[in-house]
């Protein structure tokens, strides 16, 4: 696993609060070795889940995000591009913002969550920085004070990898462009990865849509 994240399942306790669910859930020897199978059949995507204990994050039901290996691949860019004051869209476990407030270039940290109940659930146990401040609202309507702008931007409110998404994110690209300081960074959950999925797709119509992976 990356080093950079934390064990998820130290972090956040297991808890229930109206829509949201933190439980945490192991993975045997067995269901690891089926992920690595999955993981070579697919070549060598990060699929893989080493046995132990994780972290899961649902609303109503619907798994939003877990601390598993591909969850840290797929987040390990914006903790590289993070520098400034950054904007992010979706608190989750509140994963990627222990490795991005340990970076000393990082002044202010921004994280805007749509759901009370997982502001209310998580909120306790995310680090106690005074350079960090979570905001309820919707990333769609919420406008940020007049003149403010971010060095980093990330939009991570999806619960799975569809090509779907893609127009959300063109949205909230546009929508944010302007917010953004020259030299900066603007990212959404797996963006790169759709955009050549559906280069591939258009080129070959029977490849279909892309899901997410095991345990999201």
């Amino acid at each position: 696993m990356t080093p950079m994240f934390p064990r998820m399942a130290d972090k956040v306790p297991p808890g229930v609060l109206g829509s949201a669910c933190v439980d945490h859930f192991e993975v045997s020897e067995e269901a690891s070795n089926s992920t690595m199978l999955r993981s070579l059949r697919a070549g060598g995507r990060f699929d893989f889940v080493p046995p132990g204990v994780y972290a899961r994050l649902s609303i109503n039901g619907t798994v939003m995000m877990t601390d598993t290996p591909m969850e840290r691949y797929t987040n390990v860019g914006v903790v590289s591009e993070a520098h400034g004051h950054v904007l992010i869209a979706g608190l989750g476990l509140g994963m990627i913002l222990w490795p991005i407030l340990a970076k000393s270039d990082v002044t202010e940290v921004t994280v805007i969550e749509k759901n009370p109940d997982v502001v209310d659930l998580v909120l306790p146990y995310v680090p106690d920085d005074l350079r960090l401040g979570v905001l309820e609202g919707d990333i769609y309507t919420w406008d940020p004070v007049k003149g403010v702008k971010f060095d980093t931007i990330y939009f991570d409110i999806w619960a799975d990898i569809s090509e779907d998404n893609l127009s959300e994110m063109a949205t909230l690209h546009r929508r944010f462009g302007r917010r953004l300081n020259p030299g900066g960074w603007m990212g959404s959950w797996r963006k790169e990865h759709l955009v050549s999925e559906r280069r591939r797709a258009r080129q070959d119509p029977f490849r279909g849509t892309v899901k997410c992976g095991t345990f999201r």
